[in-house]
């Protein structure tokens, strides 16, 4: 408890309480969003994850009964003159209750009451079920290659960002300390959240919203959105630890397309360095590797080159001799550069808290960008170092940060984010207009502006597919929507049966990519013999035929941060059954998914919210707000449809490079809807200049007719006369159909109704 606040002053914007000996800042930053600062000393000052400019907000203070009342458009803040107790009240009820915030040596920390019936989301890559009430959980970057369990606490990536959520009212926290943090979400008092750190400042964000999806748009204000990624990197992807000659990644590329398996990038990982040396080939192992990317491209392909951090410490090796000459290295208190154990030996790690540091490293992919590879995957940028007890460098290392120097305790967690914007950079840089890639294994909330994640080194173990499921949906809540699991597992060996399960449900990952480890047996979709080889491929097909609606779930994400991957409990925020489902999810707000994740399993208790819903494979509906034991043979995943969803699909192709051809499927269950359709260049950065369409795509039908009409709603990416095809799923009986007020031709087949129409 920080104690009686003795004066307080505001502005237009943000008010000042002033204790004896202590100040709290309260900065309105919107209607919905309000930064919370306490100190002893100076304010708070720059943050890392940050990017929110301050908008128009309505700001009222009143002082009333021993109060001190700060109104927003949305909510009253109340504290409490006698002892600095907040609490937040938006007048349907108390969104938090008994805010008390701690100011000591050791202990920077805020609590509040747990409400009743709440419901607790988000922190991002972390293990144990949906529902993180009574969890606790430290937010610190680690390389625990180690087996993931439950009690698995400190993983590779730190979101210190949690939703509350119950019947009366929802919102979130984001901490923005870069140490060491803590979540304690009712583990060691069930009636009290505590989130806190023993150094850095005791700075949050409030975000009110009115559900889930409110909170997530408002966090991903104040932390940022993702750019539109390039079509591509929708692909299915393949990788291992690690692929190498040169010719076996071109047969690999081969057996793809003889196989008829759709596939958008192989990975090259550490073996194709010169002794583990980044920004290097083995020339004995890639004697000619631009001869390879274009050989790959040809066939469909790009290429993503691993970039670790570490820099060999050898006198002969140029990127590290440069580093040394001009002191880019993190040092330890007096001067010198910190050297630790990684993959090539003996290393330095580059000090990514300097911006010539980062243009530096930046400058080292020029000739990478410049031979073709597309992506870059930045690991062990924790950053790991093998030497350690903590496997990371000691937390007394000193980082410049641009002059005003600070330990490495500070720089830990951000680490891998600053290193991402220099990747970023770099390939804005030196291959201008083109959108980049990149995959990072450590995190820290923002890094959505910069990168997509991946779980880190899993194992091929079921409860490591059922883990993924929860762990990737908090991603998600946490403003990451580009995120995925390694398929299959990457250390120990896959068998056939947990390959065509993960990959049932890894191609509904938003990252979707297979990678396995050094000594594990191969895990590549016909590794496994005929009956995997053919199940895989349906589902990768699936993904394909899917990726036009996915690109418009990431135009989604880009323009309001909502993710790809979401818990049921986010779009039926009424249904309480949806609270804890963490086995199942939703991709958008049209597909619902039910992975099969225990061996031998032959149907699934699947729950379907309320409403009417469509069965992928059969057609079958069924009505929601009730769980339905649904068959799932090995070759089958329950999936289900929205009843009436408009969902775009493509034409069956090998990869991106083919170009989608889109068709709009209407299924039944519904006798009107609409959809809003997406489109750009799939590659470019054109559509920040505003060079996108949208479409709205409605319809409504009877017995024995259908009306379907077609919007422009924006233009401003012209392709010309566009065709489309509309296909009216399971609608026999349709026998007229008019578009844009114009009698059709439709055709019938397999049970559906089609229709062409030109826009």
């Amino acid at each position: 408890m920080l104690g009686k606040i003795v004066s307080y002053d505001w502005t237009e914007n943000s008010v000042v309480l002033n204790g004896e000996s202590f100040s709290i800042y309260i900065d309105i930053l919107s209607n919905d969003i309000v930064n919370i600062a306490a100190s002893r000393g100076e304010r708070p000052g720059h943050s890392q994850a940050v990017v929110m400019n301050r908008q128009n907000a309505e700001l009222q203070v009143e002082e009333n009964d021993g109060y001190i009342d700060i109104y927003t458009a949305s909510f009253r803040l109340r504290v409490s003159i006698e002892d600095s107790i907040m609490e937040i009240n938006d007048g349907k009820g108390l969104l938090l209750k008994g805010m008390d915030l701690n100011l000591v040596d050791d202990d920077r920390s805020c609590s509040l009451n747990i409400r009743e019936g709440e419901h607790f989301y988000g922190l991002g890559e972390k293990t144990g079920f949906l529902d993180k009430k009574g969890y606790r959980y430290t937010m610190w970057n680690t390389d625990c290659y180690d087996t993931h369990t439950e009690g698995t606490d400190a993983m590779y990536e730190s979101f210190p960002f949690y939703i509350g959520f119950n019947r009366s009212g929802c919102y979130g926290i984001y901490f923005d300390n870069t140490f060491r943090t803590y979540f304690d979400m009712g583990k060691t008092d069930p009636e009290r959240v505590r989130f806190g750190a023993e150094h850095g400042p005791m700075s949050f964000f409030f975000i009110y919203g009115r559900d889930i999806k409110d909170v997530v748009k408002g966090y991903t204000e104040v932390t940022g959105r993702m750019d539109m990624p390039p079509l591509w990197a929708l692909g299915y992807q393949q990788s291992k630890y690690s692929y190498y000659p040169q010719d076996r990644v071109v047969e690999l590329a081969k057996s793809f397309r003889e196989k008829d398996i759709p596939a958008d990038v192989i990975y090259l990982d550490i073996h194709y360095m010169n002794g583990f040396r980044v920004f290097t080939f083995d020339k004995e192992r890639f004697p000619d590797p631009k001869a390879m990317i274009d050989e790959l491209k040809e066939m469909g392909f790009k290429v993503v080159t691993i970039i670790d951090p570490g820099l060999k410490a050898d006198g002969s090796y140029s990127v590290f001799v440069e580093g040394l000459k001009n002191h880019y290295f993190v040092t330890d208190k007096n001067g010198l550069p910190f050297t630790g154990k990684v993959w090539p030996g003996l290393t330095c790690l580059p000090d990514f808290s300097r911006d010539d540091v980062k243009r530096w490293w930046g400058d080292n992919h020029k000739e990478f960008i410049e031979m073709g590879i597309a992506g870059i995957w930045n690991d062990m940028n924790e950053p790991a170092v093998m030497d350690t007890p903590t496997r990371t460098m000691p937390e007394d290392m000193v980082h410049q940060n641009n002059g005003k120097p600070i330990r490495h305790e500070e720089f830990h967690n951000v680490y891998a984010l600053n290193m991402a914007m220099a990747t970023k950079d770099a390939l804005l840089r030196f291959r201008p207009n083109e959108r980049p890639f990149i995959l990072t294994r450590a995190a820290f909330s923002g890094i959505q502006r910069y990168a997509a994640v991946w779980t880190g080194d899993n194992r091929s173990y079921w409860e490591h597919l059922k883990m993924s499921m929860p762990m990737l949906l908090n991603i998600g809540l946490s403003g990451e929507p580009f995120c995925g699991a390694d398929i299959g597992g990457f250390t120990d060996d896959c068998s056939e049966e947990l390959l065509i399960r993960w990959t049932q449900l890894g191609v509904f990952y938003p990252f979707c990519r297979n990678h396995n480890g050094l000594e594990s047996k191969d895990q590549e979709p016909w590794a496994f013999g005929r009956r995997a080889e053919d199940i895989t491929r349906e589902f990768i097909k699936l993904r394909y035929r899917l990726l036009p609606y996915m690109y418009n779930l990431f135009y989604e994400a880009n323009t309001t941060g909502i993710p790809v991957m979401r818990p049921l409990i986010m779009e039926y925020p009424g249904d309480e059954m949806c609270a804890e489902v963490f086995d199942e999810f939703m991709l958008g707000e049209s597909i619902l998914v039910a992975p099969v994740y225990e061996p031998g399993k032959r149907v699934k208790e699947v729950y379907l919210p309320e409403g009417r819903w469509i069965a992928w494979w059969t057609g079958e509906e069924y009505q929601g707000g009730r769980y339905y034991l649904v068959d799932a043979p090995l070759d089958r995943m329950p999936i289900f449809i929205k009843a009436g969803a408009v969902l775009p699909m493509a034409r069956p192709m090998k990869s991106t490079s083919d170009g989608m051809v889109t068709e709009f499927h209407i299924f039944p269950g519904a006798m009107s809807g609409e959809y809003v359709y997406y489109e750009d260049d799939c590659h470019t950065l054109n559509y920040m200049n505003g060079e996108y369409n949208l479409y709205r795509i409605s319809y409504s039908k009877g017995a024995e007719a259908a009306d379907i009409k077609v919007e422009k709603l924006y233009y401003g990416y012209s392709e010309g006369q566009r065709q489309f095809q509309v296909v009216l799923r399971g609608e026999k009986n349709i026998e007229k159909v008019r578009v844009n007020g114009q009698a059709a031709e439709p055709v019938a087949r397999d049970g559906d109704v089609i229709v062409d129409m030109t826009i």
